[in-house]
């Protein structure tokens, strides 16, 4: 019996944990958090009002911002079909993995859709430790072993030991609320009073640009404050994400010709995204839609050849015919650099750039997905 005072209390914390991992946090948790967007997202896909669902986007923040939501949801309309946006901010492999697996169980009426990407989703099989917030709320305990092969354990890090442990996972979200009770009521007030439409359905629009900040290459990141203080703040994450002058920039242009082979941490990059890709058995092979990108990325921050190593992944996955794809990467980049009337900061795309970007892709993303002759045979481009 005197053992009982030690058993009795974690046997308590493994069944909170046990419901933590069975969604019991998730009416409350916080909406602004990686895990509530998943969660407003799951909500949603569960209501009555979108019992069915025909095609979908998936994505991280800039499918979010660059993407027309509203379009594609007025246009499958036309086409007597539905189409929902899943795209949440921060979503990579493992996350997309996760959704796409649940979505096929609870709406496997899906025919297809778009998974939006960018150059540097290819670069690695995890986008970092706050991935698995995303993936929660959509996750089953036996997809663990397949989600840690993207975000790993670290005994050092504790947002990794969310892989194991809804405690762990909650626990930041767990303090927030304790320090801000009544923020959280009226966030949650309101994020739950959205219908299912508007939170699968509509856009997230930002109309400002970055021209004020003179943005071309990393160097001018130092000056942008002295232009626009208040926009160069807003960019300052940003730029810090940049590597500075002393930085080398890889060289990947060996690699991706053939000449030399990529590190165990690329390859093992590759083979889980094209095996990921492989897995999604949609009647129309998913369309992946690479998003524009600022030249600074592309030429000062990225390896050289980033761009060819991505497509590389995706060429032998175009020829089986397992996926089609749109390359929107250099859309809004000359000679001169990029069109700054087309980002609102150097990752994301504003209205204007939105607008621009959907008049290129429609025509396309349109016969791919309701024209029954491309249900069976990729397309390349």
């Amino acid at each position: 019996m005197r053992y009982l005072k030690f058993i009795l209390p974690l046997l308590l914390v493994a069944v909170i944990d046990l419901l933590f991992q069975l969604g019991a946090w998730e009416f409350i948790a916080s909406p602004n958090s990686h895990a509530g967007m998943s969660i407003a997202k799951k909500r949603a896909l569960l209501d009555p009002e979108m019992a069915h669902i025909d095609f979908v986007t998936l994505g991280s923040s800039r499918p979010v911002y660059g993407i027309d939501h509203a379009l594609l949801a007025s246009t499958a309309a036309a086409h007597g079909k539905v189409h929902a946006n899943i795209s949440v901010a921060g979503m990579h492999w493992m996350s997309l993995g996760i959704i796409t697996d649940w979505l096929a169980v609870q709406h496997p009426e899906i025919q297809g859709g778009i998974i939006a990407l960018s150059v540097q989703d290819f670069m690695g099989p995890g986008n970092g430790a706050y991935e698995l917030g995303i993936a929660y709320p959509f996750h089953r305990y036996d997809q663990i072993p397949w989600m840690s092969e993207h975000v790993g354990f670290d005994r050092n890090e504790l947002a990794t030991y969310g892989l194991y442990s809804g405690l762990f996972e909650y626990r930041e979200d767990i303090r927030d609320l304790i320090q801000h009770p009544q923020q959280r009521r009226k966030s949650l007030k309101y994020f739950h009073a959205l219908d299912a439409k508007h939170v699968l359905q509509t856009n997230a629009d930002e109309t400002s640009n970055i021209c004020r900040l003179q943005l071309q290459h990393r160097s001018d990141c130092e000056k942008a404050a002295t232009l626009d203080a208040e926009a160069a703040e807003k960019l300052k994450g940003q730029c810090a994400m940049l590597p500075g002058a002393n930085q080398p920039r890889g060289d990947w242009r060996a690699m991706v010709g053939g000449a030399e082979t990529p590190s165990p941490y690329l390859q093992k990059a590759r083979d889980l995204i094209q095996t990921q890709l492989r897995h999604l058995t949609w009647k129309t092979p998913p369309i992946i839609v690479l998003m524009p990108m600022h030249s600074v990325w592309l030429n000062d921050a990225l390896p050289q050849a980033a761009h060819e190593w991505a497509l590389s992944i995706l060429k032998p996955l175009q020829v089986e015919g397992k996926i089609h794809v749109l390359d929107y990467t250099d859309l809004f980049n000359g000679p001169d650099g990029t069109d700054c009337t087309a980002f609102f900061d150097i990752y994301h795309n504003n209205v204007s750039g939105r607008e621009r970007l959907m008049q290129m892709a429609l025509p396309s993303l349109e016969k791919i997905l309701y024209s029954t002759e491309n249900q069976t045979n990729a397309t390349i481009r």
